[in-house]
């Protein structure tokens, strides 16, 4: 899949299905519910894939953007099993390991038992000469218990500190995981609010070539004036305003110069004066008279 990606496969093909490659890829991390699919399968797509592509939907009426979501809740309850697993394992490892400990005191109290029944049948002088280690041979089976006691805490101590640190390791990494599909989705959004910005305006400038460049005779109402918005005065200058935000500084200076000449009263009459709807007429030029004001304002 990498390679096909470096080489300039395309991401939005679909299948008979509707289905787009990030679909299958998604599909098999919710079936397999493996947080490698991610970061093997899904955040390489993700880093070419279009928001148009996350919103292609399959012949289930589905899109790539829906499965995300799902499948972010399916890690999440993954995430909370396994901890409950971790911590049930644990338990009984350590229900275990006292029932050992029970079952090891019991046989040496049997032994020790057994060693006073024994001791019992012959002569305590002989036992002693056969039986009883030296003083040495005692030090040094106390120092080797007590090696392997040491050695045995030590070992299970360093799994647990190991354990431990693959669990932060692992909450870490998916916070991260979290952080950059967060940010993913926010430069998504931005590039999608850019987008209509974009059509709006092309929408814009056609509909006042229509209007203003045309040698139609047709009367304009209030409705058929090309305003940058239906709202407002306010609203159609911060319209017009964050469509001047999409072009360079030396753009953004022209375009509004444009817009002040357009919107200027003397210029829209003598345009389109012999044209506007009676009923219409003083209402078209109060609000072009607004609009001008505001522009102008906006320009100093």
């Amino acid at each position: 899949m990498r390679l096909l990606l470096k080489n300039g496969a395309d991401v939005g093909v679909t299948d008979s299905d509707g289905n787009t490659p990030i679909h299958f890829a998604l599909k098999y991390a919710l079936e397999t519910t493996r947080f490698s699919a991610f970061n093997d399968l899904i955040l390489p797509l993700l880093n070419v894939c279009s928001h148009h592509v996350l919103e292609i939907k399959n012949n289930d009426g589905r899109t790539a953007k829906e499965c995300l979501g799902q499948l972010k809740r399916a890690y999440a309850q993954r995430r909370e099993e396994i901890e409950t697993q971790r911590k049930q394992q644990w338990q009984m490892k350590k229900e275990e390991m006292s029932r050992k400990e029970d079952d090891l005191e019991w046989e040496r109290k049997l032994e020790f038992e057994a060693g006073q029944e024994d001791f019992s049948k012959y002569n305590q002088d002989d036992y002693i000469e056969t039986t009883q280690e030296t003083y040495d041979e005692w030090v040094e089976r106390m120092l080797h218990e007590r090696w392997q006691k040491k050695a045995s805490r030590k070992q299970d101590k360093t799994k647990a500190e190991r354990r431990q640190e693959q669990q932060q390791q692992a909450k870490e990494r998916t916070k991260q995981l979290e952080k950059e599909h967060e940010a993913y989705m926010t430069r998504i959004s931005i590039e999608r609010q850019k987008l209509k910005l974009v059509a709006t305006l092309a929408e814009y400038e056609n509909k006042c070539q229509e209007i203003f460049d045309s040698d139609s005779t047709t009367a304009i109402k209030f409705t058929d004036v090309p305003w940058p918005s239906h709202g407002d005065t306010k609203d159609m200058i911060n319209l017009v305003q964050r469509w001047a935000e999409l072009k360079s500084e030396d753009e953004r200076k022209k375009f509004l110069k444009e817009q002040q000449v357009r919107w200027h009263p003397d210029k829209f009459l003598q345009k389109c004066g012999n044209r506007l709807d009676l009923d219409d007429r003083e209402k078209i030029i109060e609000q072009v008279k607004e609009l001008s004001q505001e522009i102008n304002s906006l320009l100093d």
